[in-house]
């Protein structure tokens, strides 16, 4: 784990929380801190729905725990119980998330009957001080979130993209010309999955984004379209290196002349993704595609043309199946073409209507973790 703004707002979360417990004077703060830890969510979005999903959880571990305790005294049997009790509960109302807290809520209500003698007024104060301890942890961590460095999605997702996209290229250019070892790259190529993985999941925590303070504007939308395409062409490319991996045994079978124009393809397809990335960052001007364009006029025929022109003139049985495995990689590189070329289009699109109006600006990070 690296140093970042989560682990930051942790301890900010946490300072703050132990900051309005004591200026309330209400104990036990350590309720309050464990509660600020545990209700901390990557995005401001995710903070306000758990917030709310928080509050219906500790209300329900609080009524359970105060009744549990009127009707049946606080044991040990009677607090296992309750957490059960509370657990199902949740389940039902589809609220499994916040089943931490709710057990924390229960047991920090029962724990104070427990051994002791206490009049039923005096326990339910009490237990309206625990449950207003893990409140105020929750709406702690929520105005951390809020106020303190939101998540720049657009620069982790950018830059990201970048990184993986590097790796992707690099074994891309191994696997097509022939120096790579399938067995020995297929660990790296999983990991570049995971990767992508993550970064999709990057996006769908940018996607429930909203600005809180202002409206939604059109830019906003078109920008997450945009991202959105950035790392499907980001997928696409890692498609096409895991095909040239998985098949790499009958690539081998395919001609000198048909292997020269597949890595000529996949050279300008690359190339025209990098120029994408340079144009999302603003480093060139938009409707600058003229090397990608330029460089698609070096053949006359489609790659699919050259393919069935080479396949028809197998006689050799086990060829045509190898070569007609290759179709794989045919596919998934024309996938990539529409892919990297829907994200062009979108990019020169946005930088067209959105030159002021919220512009990106993105910072370049090392922050592929």
């Amino acid at each position: 784990m690296k140093f970042g703004a989560r682990i930051l707002k942790t301890g900010l979360a946490v300072v703050l929380t132990f900051l309005v417990v004591n200026a309330l004077d209400i104990t036990p703060g350590l309720i309050a801190g464990i509660a600020a830890v545990n209700a901390l969510q990557p995005n401001v979005h995710k903070s306000f729905i758990q917030t709310w999903n928080q509050f219906r959880g500790n209300i329900i571990g609080a009524i359970s725990a105060i009744l549990m305790v009127l009707m049946f005294d606080s044991n040990l049997i009677v607090i296992g119980l309750t957490i059960i009790l509370v657990l199902s509960i949740l389940i039902f109302f589809k609220l499994q998330s916040v089943s931490t807290l709710a057990v924390v809520t229960v047991i920090a209500i029962m724990d104070e009957p427990l051994g002791t003698v206490m009049e039923t007024s005096d326990f339910i104060y009490t237990a309206f001080i625990r449950f207003s301890l893990v409140m105020i942890g929750v709406l702690c961590a929520l105005i951390i979130n809020l106020f303190v460095i939101p998540p720049k999605y657009e620069d982790k997702m950018y830059n990201h993209s970048v990184s993986i996209t590097s790796d992707i290229f690099k074994w891309i250019r191994l696997e097509i010309n022939g120096a790579s070892d399938a067995m020995s790259i297929r660990k790296d190529v999983k990991e570049l999955d995971k990767r992508v993985t993550k970064l999709e999941t990057m996006y769908s925590w940018f996607r429930e984004e909203r600005p809180y303070f202002r409206k939604t504007t059109y830019s906003d939308l078109r920008n997450k379209i945009l991202f959105k395409q950035m790392i499907v062409m980001t997928r696409k490319a890692y498609i096409v290196l895991s095909n040239l991996n998985r098949l790499e045994n009958d690539y081998k079978y395919v001609s000198d002349d048909f292997t020269n124009r597949i890595r000529i393809e996949m050279d300008q397809l690359m190339a025209f993704h990098e120029q994408v990335f340079l144009k999302i960052a603003g480093k060139i001007p938009p409707e600058t595609s003229i090397y990608y364009q330029e460089s698609t006029a070096y053949y006359e025929n489609t790659l699919m043309e050259n393919f069935l022109d080479e396949y028809s003139k197998l006689r050799n049985t086990d060829i045509r199946l190898k070569y007609e495995n290759i179709l794989e990689i045919i596919s998934s590189m024309n996938e990539y073409q529409k892919a990297i070329e829907r994200a062009d289009r979108l990019a020169n699109s946005y930088f067209k209507y959105h030159t002021k109006d919220n512009e990106l600006e993105i910072q370049q990070e090392t922050l592929d973790e």
